[in-house]
């Protein structure tokens, strides 16, 4: 308990106002309060001897401030017997060394965990230095590839454009060595053609001397013209293509950035399944005669669970409605001969349906109080119903207050009883039957 508290000395001290958390009602009698403390000292002899150092200093702590602080402003306290006090004064002194003696060696467990937690929190912060120092070098690892392969990228970029630029260039030489070619083809054609009218021409005037005048005209024979155009004047130059550097593309690599076993709290109450059985069978002739049985619910406490293992039928009278029970003190001997614990009780409704009346409910609410976990059992024959009880927290607020006595009514909502939550029925468990009133 208190784990998140890690000064030992003040984690005891928190166990200790833990239990000091006890309030005492001024309608249940004392002699209630001194049966309680009895039972509450059995259970911390339970904890004590399964080393559940924690929970027996919890229940020393509640039985101090109880009979010390709490109990003494009870205002029938003065009313109790001097020996009851003096029983549980000697009880106080017992428990005071025990208390004092399980808080030496909590202190002494609180500090080696206390120490265990601190290297354990060094080692777990080396951890974590060393994984930040692995994922930051993995980091510095994974931009320098990054880098790498962004450079990589970068000069392959480069040379494929120094190879498309290499390329044109190739292509602009190669036209420009056909566009010369071309040229010089047509001045070859050009200079064939001059040759071919000149000697055209030296043939025509041969021919013509020999011919005589006539009517020949004063001037002489026209010659061609030996200028020529050149042959390339209407061509159209073929350019190389345009290379927009501007364009070059963008680096596609991008950066990834890169907490008991029920919502009550209670424990749980293992009862036999045979029990409704065999106290319905020691209530028949009470049945048959339309009057209400009780009985008291008794047991053990094991492995911070309760067991219950007897059944004590107290001497009683009954009505139609209601069962009072006398001489509890034949009850309390037997339970202290046995080491038992109080867990609760059963009742029948001989005819009418399992419920907790209002009466019930003031019952139960001294037994809850006593023990949280404490059943209420009502059988109703009649209607072949059983219930297992306990009363809700609005419940035990409003009836632990309310003063008046026999039938009354109560609020509806919230309800004030429930179906236990913690109770579990044992078919394996048996029960031992005790009839006081033999």
């Amino acid at each position: 308990m208190f784990e998140e508290i890690t000064d030992p000395s003040a984690r005891v001290r928190a166990l200790c106002d833990y239990g000091c958390r006890v309030d005492v009602d001024p309608t249940i009698p004392p002699k209630r309060y001194f049966r309680s403390g009895l039972e509450m000292l059995r259970m911390a002899t339970v904890y004590l001897e399964e080393g559940n150092l924690e929970s027996a200093f919890v229940l020393y702590s509640k039985f101090v401030s109880l009979f010390v602080e709490k109990l003494p402003k009870h205002p029938d306290y003065k009313a109790s017997t001097k020996a009851e006090r003096d029983v549980n004064k000697k009880k106080v002194q017992m428990v005071f060394p025990k208390a004092e003696a399980i808080k030496k060696k909590l202190i002494a467990i609180y500090s080696e965990q206390e120490k265990i937690r601190q290297k354990q929190e060094l080692e777990q912060a080396a951890v974590l230095a060393s994984k930040r120092e692995q994922m930051k070098a993995e980091e510095e690892e994974r931009k320098r590839e990054e880098e790498m392969r962004r450079q990589d990228e970068e000069r392959r970029k480069i040379e494929k454009e120094q190879e498309m630029l290499q390329e044109q260039e190739t292509e602009l030489q190669r036209l420009k060595d056909r566009e010369q070619a071309r040229v010089y083809e047509q001045m070859a054609d050009a200079d064939r053609r001059m040759q071919e009218e000149a000697a055209a021409a030296v043939a025509a005037l041969s021919i013509a001397s020999q011919i005589p005048p006539h009517n020949a005209s004063p001037s002489g024979p026209s010659m061609p013209s030996r200028e020529l155009k050149p042959p390339f004047a209407n061509a159209v130059p073929v350019l190389p293509p345009s290379v927009d550097r501007s364009s070059k593309p963008s680096d596609h690599f991008t950066s990834s950035g890169a907490l008991t076993g029920n919502k009550h709290g209670l424990r749980g109450v293992s009862i036999p399944g045979e029990i409704v059985v065999k106290f319905l069978n020691i209530a028949l002739p009470n049945t048959s005669r339309n009057i209400e049985t009780c009985g008291i619910l008794c047991g053990r406490m094991r492995q911070n669970a309760f067991l219950i293992s007897h059944l004590i039928i107290p001497q009683q009278t009954g009505t139609p409605d209601s069962c009072t029970t006398s001489k509890e003190e034949a009850v309390f001997d037997y339970q202290d001969n046995h080491d038992l614990i109080t867990l609760g009780w059963i009742h029948t409704h001989p005819s009418q349906t399992a419920f907790l009346s209002s009466v019930d409910l003031h019952t139960h609410c001294s037994y809850q109080l006593m023990l949280p976990e404490a059943v209420a059992i009502v059988c109703a024959p009649q209607y072949q119903e059983t219930g297992y009880f306990h009363l809700t927290d609005a419940g035990l607020d409003v009836v632990s207050k309310c003063r008046q006595s026999g039938f009354h009514p109560h609020q509806k909502e919230p309800p004030l009883f429930d179906t236990c939550p913690h109770v579990e029925l044992s078919q394996s468990a048996s029960i031992t039957i005790v009839d006081l009133r033999n």
